[in-house]
């Protein structure tokens, strides 16, 4: 198993997308700090075993391999939950601005703001399970956690991962991307008995989140 390769994904895929979700100020404000706060402490010995991962020789065991894989998913767990955040709350957005806050709703557990949290916290609670399983694995399959003497930028600040550069707030270029995916998501022509949804789908590192972002900020 190449080094490079997994380092390069050890910094800036997996540990920016779990930890991006254990920081997120949405899901400690709903009231999800305790399940975030384990993962942020498993989080710290993981980042160990991954920097025993690209340090160590080329031709690891499958079964190393198999361990990063699987830490490669879990980290697509946590961006799906970080995308359902996002939407969620572009959704409510929406809705406020449509004047539809008192209108009844055909989907009804996206509306129902304990539902969904319910949701995303069993969905944490899984994300958390997952990575203790990984991190009591790792000893087993001789990994040994490096000690670090500086914390990556995935724990102290996200890493700038998304393929656009942001500039003052605005996603430089894709200005006019963002105000057609507000106009045709609050058009007043839309039904108002349903929400209008635009799906944004591409590669991972594409800027999906970050534009879904802007969008919630205008």
């Amino acid at each position: 198993m190449a080094v490079e390769p997994v380092l390069t994904f050890a910094a800036e895929g997996i540990l920016t997308k779990l930890t991006d979700l254990a920081a997120h100020e949405i899901s400690l404000a709903w009231g999800f700090k305790a399940e975030l706060k384990r993962l942020r402490k498993t989080l710290s010995t993981i980042e160990g075993y991954l920097a025993d991962v690209a340090q160590g020789p080329q031709g690891r065991s499958k079964s190393v391999e198999d361990w990063v894989t699987n830490l490669q998913r879990l980290a697509q767990d946590a961006d799906d939950v970080l995308d359902e955040f996002n939407y969620e709350l572009l959704r409510r957005k929406v809705e406020i601005r449509n004047h539809m806050k008192k209108k009844v709703l055909n989907f009804f557990s996206l509306s129902n703001p304990v539902a969904f949290r319910l949701k995303i916290a069993h969905k944490i609670q899984k994300i958390n399970a997952s990575l203790v399983d990984l991190k009591s694995e790792a000893p087993v399959i001789g990994l040994v956690s490096k000690k670090i003497d500086a914390a990556p930028q995935g724990i102290t600040g996200r890493i700038q991962t998304d393929s656009f550069p942001e500039k003052d707030g605005i996603i430089v270029g894709r200005e006019e991307v963002v105000s057609n995916i507000v106009t045709t998501l609050t058009n007043s022509n839309i039904n108002q008995e349903n929400l209008a949804v635009m799906t944004i789908v591409g590669m991972a590192g594409l800027g999906k989140t970050t534009l879904a972002n802007m969008g919630v900020r205008i």
